[in-house]
């Protein structure tokens, strides 16, 4: 039920495609009682998304390395695999291409 869906972007929820987002904000935030994480939010899309290395990474040289020249972009949401504790799982990667608005 959605009372139990989480407020954070999985891969499950791309279901297999490409999408489009554009970017409305970039926050740190405490994630599951650990450190602090990157967080994005969508003008088009009511779930944020944690970032891991790979995916700020990217984002820092698409655009610029200071997380406030990242609000108002657009970004191509790509589902992928990454190796996880030695296994294969499902992930969403942020697209090294450029999007238009």
């Amino acid at each position: 039920p959605d009372i139990y869906r989480s407020s954070y972007m999985r891969a499950a929820d791309l279901k297999g495609r490409t999408a489009k987002s554009t970017i409305s904000a970039c926050k740190a935030a405490v994630i599951g009682g650990e450190a602090q994480r990157l967080v994005l939010a969508f003008s088009n899309n009511d779930l944020t998304m944690v970032l891991n290395k790979t995916n700020a990474t990217t984002l820092a040289e698409l655009y610029c390395p200071e997380t406030g020249g990242w609000e108002g972009k657009a970004i191509k949401l790509v589902p992928s695999d990454t190796s996880y504790q030695g296994k294969m799982v499902k992930c969403i990667r942020i697209s090294p291409e450029k999007v238009e608005g």
